[in-house]
């Protein structure tokens, strides 16, 4: 797959990022990887993974992306917007998945026999055991009873092999079912989607920051957790600490003494540097850094 970096048409690249709702997400893996190591476009993972969905301490596929992230792609040419839409698929396909389907749950019945023939052949020794040890109360009832019960019966040797032990089906709403990430049953196809973003003074402040730092070569990630808009880092964030809180104010907003000693306490604390970032009348980005000296 090749990607270039220099702007161009969107159907040269293959990247998708659908819009569900006020959610944009992809799904692709490869264009998770992509957008990170070719465009530096981190995003957040969201999904379990099917292997261990009770925890969510390391998250999947889909990947979600900020309204920054997703403008920043469209603008540069990497990616388009969509809506996925399912049209109803023919009866050669539908029965092309039930054929697939029968066809896996038939392997599985096989695989598990396999299986549970090792596991009979490992316990059989106590599978014998068991039924030697039944045989013998059964034996013992009898005798109760008056029974004459001669004493070769209970040293008989029980003669088992495990192929003689009849191994049930699974049931095939116990079988293993792989989780498709599109409709494995209809037809998906794409739709372009218009999208209004940035509009208001505030998205566009925002935006314009995004964009002008991630062309400086940094790294974006959101900056709530720190109390800013943004996170920059220098390199890849699984590599690198961030070095600046970024926060997005207007221009003419007034900034009293208390906001910059928080911000300020707040940058040291976590050793990192708040920059400040507005739009000045020309439209230009003004960079402000606040750096906590320890002076009383």
């Amino acid at each position: 797959m090749f990607y270039e970096t220099n702007k161009m048409s969107t159907a040269k690249f293959a990247v998708k990022i659908t819009k569900f709702q006020n959610d944009f997400l992809i799904w692709s893996a490869s264009d998770s990887r992509v957008v990170r190591e070719e465009f530096r476009i981190v995003g957040t993972l969201t999904g379990c993974l099917p292997r261990a969905p009770h925890q969510n301490t390391h998250l999947g596929l889909p990947l979600q992306l900020c309204k920054e992230e997703v403008r920043l792609l469209i603008d540069k040419g990497f990616a388009e917007l969509v809506e996925t839409v399912y049209e109803d698929a023919n009866d050669t396909t539908r029965n092309e998945f039930k054929q697939r389907e029968q066809e896996s749950y038939e392997r599985q019945i096989d695989l598990f026999k396999e299986d549970r023939k090792v596991e009979l052949k490992r316990c059989l020794p106590k599978i014998i055991e068991g039924k030697k040890a039944k045989r013998n109360k059964l034996l013992d009832e009898r005798k109760k009873k008056g029974e004459d019960i001669p004493d070769s019966e209970y040293e008989a040797e029980i003669e088992l092999r495990v192929e003689d032990i009849a191994i049930p089906d699974i049931e095939k709403r116990h079988m293993m079912v792989q989780t498709p990430l599109e409709c494995a049953t209809k037809k998906t196809t794409y739709k372009p989607v218009d999208w209004d973003f940035p509009h208001t003074d505030s998205e566009k402040l925002r935006y314009a920051v995004f964009r002008d730092l991630w062309e400086r070569g940094h790294f974006i990630t959101s900056g709530l957790k720190f109390g800013g808009d943004f996170l920059s880092y220098p390199g890849d964030p699984s590599r690198f600490h961030s070095f600046f809180i970024v926060v997005c104010r207007p221009y003419r907003e007034p900034l009293c003494a208390g906001d910059i000693v928080t911000m300020g306490r707040l940058g040291t604390s976590v050793k990192k540097t708040v920059v400040l970032c507005s739009l000045d009348d020309a439209g230009r980005i003004c960079y402000t850094s606040l750096q906590w000296t320890g002076i009383s």
